[in-house]
């Protein structure tokens, strides 16, 4: 095999909780994340030697710091292969976002390389290598949605949650996960409503478990970032329910119960000059239909 190409999904956070910052600088959380079909293409082609990188979006590095680039130096390394790999990158998923693409695009470039040299390593193994590139990694090797604890690398499947449709939004800026986190003040906090949402979607209770979903992290950015309070605003008047900043955002979404008042929805922020997307919540990780 020369070249392949995956399908990298973003994710929403359904549920997040910070529990407090652990000995290693990183956040203890608890979360809930679902696949959704706004995704990226990873293209990978086998060469002699070295990796190269290219992306047409000018906010993605194409150098060592591209988690991509990270990813295949780390696998070469620890796989032992004489070779290298010419990684193309074609990007909708938003940048820095809080929809996890860059960590999405490097556990797609791991799968992909294991693939390409034919390693035959099972994906928990991979799992372990996305940890060690970023908390979010190891969550893109679940085959759908994902209860996730520690700092991201405790990653328990969960039962497939029904595709349901969302409008997702984004108002055009960038935001540093770290910045979010610095500006955090944590009440005395619990796992105790994760545990209920991961009971009720094993149990089939998906409705109920939308009850619970829930962002730590959202009252700091819709604080600091205005326009995302505005974006969840118009969302919410739309008739989404629940809406949500995703991760450490700027990227809202909203569940809606049909896809044409999704659609619509979306059409009308597109024609104000927001960037927005109508898609559905992955049954499947399309990386395991590669």
């Amino acid at each position: 095999m020369k070249q392949i190409t995956l399908t990298s999904p973003s994710k929403i956070n359904l549920f997040l909780e910070v529990l407090g910052r652990r000995d290693d600088g990183y956040h203890e959380i608890c979360s809930i994340v679902a696949l959704t079909e706004l995704c990226d293409t990873i293209i990978l082609e086998r060469r002699t030697s070295g990796i190269t990188i290219r992306v047409k979006d000018p906010k993605v590095p194409v150098g060592p710091e591209n988690l991509c680039h990270r990813a295949a130096d780390l696998l070469l390394r620890h796989s032992g292969v004489h070779g290298g790999v010419d990684i193309r990158i074609e990007k909708h998923i938003p940048v820095a976002g809080g929809m996890g693409g860059g960590s999405s695009n490097a556990a797609a470039t791991l799968w992909g390389l294991n693939l390409l040299y034919d390693l035959g390593w099972p994906h928990e193994e991979l799992t372990c290598l996305g940890a060690e590139l970023g908390s979010d990694v190891p969550l893109f090797f679940c085959r759908g949605a994902a209860f996730v604890r520690g700092r991201g690398e405790r990653v328990e499947e969960l039962a497939a949650l029904a595709p349901r449709w969302l409008v997702i939004a984004n108002p055009g800026m960038e935001i540093s996960t770290a910045s979010v986190y610095r500006r955090l003040r944590l009440p005395l906090t619990s796992e105790k409503a994760g545990f209920t949402m991961r009971g009720l979607v094993e149990s089939g209770q998906e409705e109920a478990a939308l009850s619970y979903c829930f962002n730590r992290l959202e009252d700091v950015v819709l604080e600091a970032y205005p326009p995302v309070a505005d974006l969840k605003q118009r969302l919410l008047l739309r008739g989404a329910s629940p809406v949500l900043v995703s991760g450490s955002g700027p990227t809202v979404f909203g569940i809606m119960r049909e896809a044409e008042t999704a659609r619509q929805v979306a059409s009308s922020l597109i024609e104000s000059g927001i960037a927005a997307v109508a898609c559905r919540t992955l049954e499947k990780n399309p990386l395991f239909m590669t």
